[in-house]
């Protein structure tokens, strides 16, 4: 037989679930606590975060547009730069230095960068405009005028240069009128000398007959025919007006004549030297009486005067050589000489 277990301890029988139950209340409401930690904690964390959120996305968005408009500038800034450096001051419209660094100023007034670089642009940019007068390039000039003075309206530089275009503009003008003056006063004489033509054609091509009756007269000799003889007045006076006629007709076609002269320079080296000598020039007279396209023919001694010659036929003016009342151009030459005095 198997000995009989030993009896067990009743404090011990009900004293170690209890312990174990503790234990485990302790274990769970350790866990349960980490749990509301947890919960709490993110709660506590995400709700600043969305509301740090919500009030930054405006400064996010101010702050985007700050940079775009930055990188607007920098851009614009750089292609101002290199348009000065290909010397594109003034020109093409829309991308010369001038005009990109006026649209940086107006993204920002206090750009130190564009006002520092209009200073400097400012002089190259009035001399191109100074050039375009010069060319008469008055369109071209007027556009670079009116750009510079948004960089600086107060310039006095820009005054005078304005005072010039008005100037060509003015001359220009005139010009055009005497010039359509001019037609008009041809058109005019044309059709005066079309009518003074008409009646003395018609004489001529109706009475060949006077004009065989006068060569006839010129053999005195044969007296048998005295009817024939005493014809010849009738012819003269019938012929009379042919003369005015002729005379009206010279007066409308002329040559060109001289209305101005320019004397030559004596050049210093051959009045230094005592030397002298002479120019024969060729050169064309417009139809508006100015002289072009001088060239020099022969000279002596050889290129020693040439220039002041040339020089000085240049600044000629003559009244245009007519051809049936129409101006009309022509060539001519001319020999300018160089004489010491005594």
């Amino acid at each position: 037989m198997a000995p009989n277990p030993t009896p067990a301890n009743p404090l011990k029988q009900y004293l170690i679930p209890a312990v174990i139950a503790l234990v485990l209340l302790a274990l769970g409401g350790y866990f349960l606590m980490g749990l509301l930690s947890d919960d709490n904690s993110g709660t506590a964390t995400t709700s600043p975060d969305t509301t740090a959120a919500g009030n930054s996305s405006g400064a996010v968005s101010e702050g985007s547009s700050d940079a775009s408009e930055s990188t607007d500038l920098e851009k614009l800034i750089t292609e101002a730069k290199a348009a000065y450096q290909k010397e594109q001051y003034v020109d093409p419209q829309g991308a010369n230095a001038v005009e990109l660094y006026l649209r940086v100023l107006e993204l920002d007034p206090n750009n130190r960068v564009a006002q520092e670089a209009l200073l400097e642009v400012m002089p190259y940019a009035t001399d191109r405009a100074d050039q375009y007068i010069s060319e008469r390039n008055i369109p071209q000039a007027e556009r670079a005028l009116a750009l510079l003075k948004k960089a600086d309206p107060n310039s006095v530089i820009l005054t005078s240069l304005a005072g010039k275009i008005e100037q060509i503009k003015r001359i220009q003008a005139s010009m055009e009128a005497d010039a359509f003056a001019l037609q008009q006063a041809q058109q005019q004489q044309a059709q005066q000398q079309a009518q003074t033509q008409a009646p003395a054609v018609s004489p001529a091509t109706t009475e060949p007959e006077p004009v065989a009756e006068t060569t006839t007269t010129r053999t005195p000799a044969t007296t048998t025919r005295p009817a024939t003889t005493a014809t010849p007045p009738p012819t003269v006076a019938s012929a009379a007006p042919t003369p005015s006629v002729a005379a009206r007709t010279a007066a409308e076609s002329r040559n060109f004549q001289l209305v101005r002269k320019v004397e030559p320079s004596y050049p210093q080296r051959a009045l230094r030297q005592r030397i002298e000598g002479w120019v024969e020039l060729s050169f064309t007279v417009g139809a508006n009486g100015d002289v072009s396209n001088v060239q020099v023919v022969d000279s002596q001694p050889r290129r020693e005067f040439d220039r002041e010659a040339v020089r000085a036929l240049s600044q000629w003016k003559f009244r245009a050589r007519l051809e049936n009342g129409k101006a009309v151009s022509a060539t001519a030459r001319q020999r300018l000489e160089f004489k010491l005095g005594n």
